[in-house]
């Protein structure tokens, strides 16, 4: 059996920066929270958490005084004076790229109604909304265009900013801009394709991957947005996909005349992961 890993497979640069800080943060103090899964990883997030990192929900969890991380995905603007007026020591781990993007539309809102193309249910999503104001709507499907539309008439303003959750689908926000141009063209629109590059690249290698071998294998979190993405790519390209977090879910019997099998990652999946599943699979 031919096994192909693909070269994007793993942590971005962002999950990396996260977990590595994380990881320095839980061995330097004695009790540490954090907001949220730092990464849709359960591995990860688990060998955090019986190193002594808690896991909570909601900032009110965290006692006043305490250490908090807040997550690569990034929180609402709101938890940011929250923790202020707690006196919480924060360790901000939210990725660069999405804190840019909390600028961006914190900048925009002034004169502009915001349209964020993403999961309105994605953590990422949920924050950036916030920081977007009152006059902003998450479009996901189609549908939602419309719905939008209402709302942007509603605002009483002029200009339109488009702005991505980083690990949609790019096609996805190619073909939802094209809509949105076509129902707001009476009016001025700013796009800005803020999907990350890493994702971006990774999703065009597994489109052509997907393609040109039997089976393909994804490998990352079960509610990693940017991993989902990777299944929904290869599942339209070829009749054998498997989304698994770990090896031990997968069925040798799945894969007799399986002749060539690509494995693929999703951006919060750790290098040593990837690599048990190619060692199965070369075995």
């Amino acid at each position: 059996m031919e096994v192909i890993v693909g070269k994007y497979a793993g942590f971005c640069p962002g999950v990396m920066n996260s977990v590595t800080k994380a990881q320095e943060a839980v061995d330097k103090y004695e009790e540490l929270y954090c907001l949220g899964e730092l990464i849709h990883n359960k591995t990860v997030v688990t060998e955090l958490e019986e190193k002594g990192m808690k896991t909570v929900d909601d900032i009110n969890e965290v006692p006043n005084n305490s250490v908090v991380i807040f997550r690569a995905h990034g929180v609402k603007e709101s938890i940011y004076e929250d923790a202020k007026n707690r006196n919480l020591s924060v360790i901000d781990l939210t990725c660069a790229i999405v804190k840019n993007i909390h600028e961006k539309v914190s900048s925009a809102k002034s004169d502009s109604f915001i349209i964020i193309t993403g999961d309105n249910l994605h953590p990422e999503t949920i924050g950036t909304k916030d920081f977007a104001g009152n006059n902003s709507f998450v479009v996901s499907v189609e549908e939602d265009i419309e719905k939008a539309y209402e709302e942007f008439i509603k605002s009483n303003l002029n200009k339109i900013y488009v702005i991505s959750q980083t690990t949609f689908s790019l096609k996805k926000f190619e073909e939802l801009v094209s809509l949105i141009k076509n129902k707001f063209n009476e009016y001025e629109i700013e796009i800005n394709n803020s999907i990350c590059k890493a994702t971006e690249l990774r999703q065009k290698e597994v489109e052509e991957l997907s393609k040109n071998v039997d089976c393909v294998i994804v490998v990352g979190g079960k509610n990693s947005s940017n991993t989902k993405k990777l299944y929904d790519i290869s599942i339209k390209n070829c009749n054998l996909v498997f989304h698994i977090e770990r090896i031990n879910e997968v069925n040798k019997d799945d894969f007799i005349n399986i002749n060539k099998i690509a494995i693929v990652a999703g951006a919060s999946t750790p290098k040593n992961i990837i690599e048990e599943v190619k060692e199965y699979f070369e075995k």
